[in-house]
């Protein structure tokens, strides 16, 4: 999952709030196994807030993906975490 917010809409709670909807929707509704998400290198700000959720909800660091994120002409390191069903449950 991913999204980004224009910077006047950083530090509001947010992405804490679209993301429990989202993960209730990934495992009660679509019947998925498991959600991953993660986090550009260096934001810390998106470090924050991924792990303050993977931790609410029992999630476990998968660890740093190399050259994961193209966007544009440049390419980024990514954290990756993940929240499988047993674990939300």
């Amino acid at each position: 999952m991913g999204i980004v917010f224009d910077k006047q809409f950083w530090g509001r709670g947010y992405s804490g709030e679209r993301t429990e909807v989202f993960i209730e929707i990934v495992f009660n509704v679509l019947d998925l196994e498991t959600v991953a998400v993660g986090y550009i290198d260096g934001n810390e700000q998106s470090k924050q807030a991924v792990e303050r959720y993977v931790e609410k909800f029992g999630g476990t660091d998968e660890g740093l993906l190399r050259n994961w994120l193209a966007v544009g002409s440049e390419v980024f390191d990514c954290h990756r975490y993940s929240i499988r069903r047993e674990q939300y449950q």
